[in-house]
């Protein structure tokens, strides 16, 4: 049979999933207009790249939501998306009291920043909440995850923020709560990745979500490589622990965005059924939450 047009493709694609296109439009659209508007701070030239990475992670999320297809999403960890959670809010809690961790551009005239961050907060908070209702309902996927694994990532976080946080914005609270969300995402999908190991299924619907995670993690560590070369190159010493610091955190979190992406791949291969048949779910598509 000969292939769809692409144009045919498309307008399938939004009819069945019209949620989905709407993100994926607006995300496009949004890059389009920021891109023919920018207008950036000397000294926030490429803040553009963070804000380019909440957004990403954001579609991340957004994704996780309506684009999935179990309703118990299989092989998808329920404490990697409380740390998530949890540094989410604690970022975004960050840009209330301040502009010290506000992108140095136009966009933060209409809060774009911290919307797109306050819609991965709503995003992740409904998957949490969807996930632990249908899990709970069906009595699937309980006991396969401690909280004590959480709990050791939040103490380990606010150690670490404790000893390498940032002293250029005046602001003690704002500056520890900053680096504390970034330790915490960054080990955020230990859980996730402990969990495919140790669990072969997953809802491959999820590939987005592993994809444009691994995107958002890349380009975050990009965003802070340049900031830590700029700093090198004008000799600032104070900042020389907090590069380090930066630096490793986003050596980890792209490490298990990576391992993450691969488990992904390699558990979807082994759980497709041999002869085409339907594959395995947790929790068939009827169930509604």
């Amino acid at each position: 049979a000969a292939a769809e047009p692409g144009s045919t493709m498309l307008f399938t694609f939004i009819h069945e999933k019209p949620l989905v296109a709407t993100l994926y439009g607006s995300f496009l659209i949004g890059c389009l207009v920021i891109y023919k508007t920018l207008e950036a701070k000397s000294t926030g030239q490429y803040d553009y790249m963070l804000t380019l990475s909440a957004a990403l992670q954001t579609l991340a999320f957004g994704l996780l939501v309506f684009d999935t297809k179990s309703n118990a999403g299989e092989g998808i960890s329920e404490k990697s998306l409380w740390a998530f959670f949890i540094a989410n809010v604690t970022r975004l809690s960050t840009t209330f009291w301040g502009e010290g961790y506000v992108p140095e551009d136009n966009t933060s005239n209409v809060f774009l920043y911290q919307a797109l961050e306050f819609a991965g907060v709503v995003f992740v908070a409904y998957q949490l909440l969807k996930l632990s209702t249908v899990r709970a309902i069906h009595d699937v996927g309980q006991g396969m995850e401690k909280w004590s694994t959480v709990l050791v990532m939040i103490g380990v976080a606010l150690v670490l923020a404790f000893n390498t946080h940032s002293t250029g914005h005046a602001d003690y609270f704002a500056d520890l709560s900053w680096m504390f969300s970034v330790w915490l995402e960054a080990f955020a999908l230990i859980p996730q990745v402990y969990l495919l190991k140790n669990q072969s299924k997953v809802d491959e619907t999820a590939a987005h979500f592993a994809g444009f995670t691994l995107v958002a993690s890349l380009i975050f560590a990009a965003f802070w490589l340049r900031h830590t070369r700029d700093s090198q190159v004008v000799g600032d010493a104070d900042l020389r622990t907090f590069d380090w610091a930066i630096g490793t955190a986003c050596v980890i979190r792209v490490g298990l965005c990576g391992t993450y992406c691969y488990l992904f791949v390699q558990s979807s291969s082994n759980s497709k059924p041999k002869g085409g048949g339907p594959g395995y779910e947790m929790v068939g598509q009827m169930d509604e939450l």
